[in-house]
C-alpha cells in the first residue's frame, strides 16, 4: 500500500480534506450530480448490506433524506488496488469517463441492499461533489436548512457513524 501511487492519493486526499468549501455551520453547496436509477422494486439484487448505514436510513427516513454519492473510486483495480480482496468486494477501474462512474455505481447498487430510502447519484467527472464537501474516500454530512448541521471526519479513520446516530437520536428523537 506504500507505493508512491497509494501516497499520492493518500497526500491528495488530506489537500482534499484542508481545501474543502463546506463548514460547520456553513452554507451547503449544491453539487451537480447524476441520478442512478435503482432496480423496479428500489432494491438491489443482492442480500448483502451496508448494516450500520442501512440502519441509520431505515430508522431516521421518517425524519431526513439520505443521498449516497458515488464518488472517485478509492482504490482501482487499474491503479492503487487495495490488497486482500474478498468476497463482498468488487472490481471497478479508474473512471475515465461520466458512463464508466455511473456503471460503477450501478455494480455497488448490485452488490449491497440499501433501504428504498436512500437515494443513490454519481457525482459528475470535475469531481464538483468532493472537492466541496471534501470526501476523499467517505464522509458523512447532514445538511438542514441548507446549511451544514453536521460534518463527520473523513473517512476511512474518521467516518463515525455512531456519531452520526448520536447526532440523529439528539436531535430527532422523541419529536
Amino acid at each position: 500500500m506504500l507505493t508512491s501511487e497509494g501516497l499520492r492519493c493518500v497526500w491528495n486526499s488530506f489537500l482534499l480534506d484542508a481545501y474543502k468549501q463546506v463548514k460547520l455551520g456553513g452554507e451547503a453547496p449544491n453539487s451537480s450530480v447524476i441520478h442512478i436509477a435503482k432496480d423496479n422494486d428500489g432494491n438491489s439484487t443482492s442480500q448483502k448490506n451496508l448494516s450500520a448505514f442501512s440502519k441509520l436510513v431505515e430508522e431516521f427516513s421518517g425524519v431526513a433524506d439520505f443521498l449516497l454519492v458515488y464518488i472517485d473510486e478509492a482504490h482501482p483495480s487499474d491503479g492503487w488496488a487495495a490488497p486482500g480482496i474478498s468476497p463482498s468486494s468488487f472490481e471497478v477501474k479508474k473512471h475515465r469517463n461520466q458512463e464508466d462512474r455511473c456503471a460503477a455505481a450501478h455494480q455497488l447498487l448490485e452488490r449491497f441492499s440499501l433501504p428504498p430510502q436512500c437515494q443513490v447519484v454519481a457525482d459528475c467527472m470535475d469531481n464538483n461533489a468532493n472537492v466541496a464537501y471534501g470526501v476523499s474516500f467517505e464522509r458523512v454530512c447532514i445538511v438542514q436548512r441548507q446549511k451544514i448541521a453536521y460534518l463527520g471526519g473523513k473517512g476511512p479513520f474518521f467516518y463515525n457513524l455512531q456519531e452520526v446516530r448520536l447526532w440523529l437520536e439528539q436531535n430527532f428523537s422523541k419529536r
